[in-house]
């Protein structure tokens, strides 16, 4: 009788736990839109050399950062990809996972991105003349997104 009863509330468990699994999709089904992509930090000699494959760079676990829309002169201490501070709006944040994924979901508009890096952040790319690592992200799409740390890099 105990046995029957357990195999009973195993098997109502099991059932409880494939409804919660086709009830929780994975979360890029979920958003409508966002960004996502990988982070990878290259360190030292990244000189694409022959013979030598690219050196791709290793997975960098880190805070990945969407503000509005921002223009240098939001940036403190700008040096280079660096800077210390930004005053600017901040829209949203996310850490990258130990392989560098990161994902985040957000309504349809421009916005720029940053990294977390060494006590301030790195920025990854700049927007024409003063625009800071601006970013589309269009209604019903996500947005892709890799970022290439490449500040102790040297080529």
């Amino acid at each position: 009788m105990f046995t029957l009863v357990r195999k009973c509330l195993l098997l109502f468990f099991g059932w409880g736990l494939m409804a919660c699994a086709q009830l929780s999709p994975p979360l890029s089904k979920v958003t409508n839109s966002g960004i996502e992509g990988q982070l990878l930090e290259q360190i030292a000699n990244a000189m694409p050399t022959k013979g030598r494959p690219t050196a791709k760079g290793i997975p960098l676990l880190s805070k990945v950062y969407i503000y509005k829309k921002l223009i240098l002169a939001q940036l403190e201490n700008q040096n280079g990809a660096l800077c210390n501070k930004i005053n600017g709006q901040l829209v949203d944040s996310t850490f990258s996972d130990a392989t560098g994924h990161y994902h985040l979901a957000l309504k349809p508009g421009q916005y720029s991105i940053v990294v977390g890096y060494e006590n301030g952040y790195f920025i990854p790319y700049f927007s024409g003349i003063d625009g800071v690592a601006y970013v589309q992200i269009e209604p019903q799409k996500t947005t892709i997104l890799n970022i290439n740390v490449n500040q102790k890099a040297s080529y």
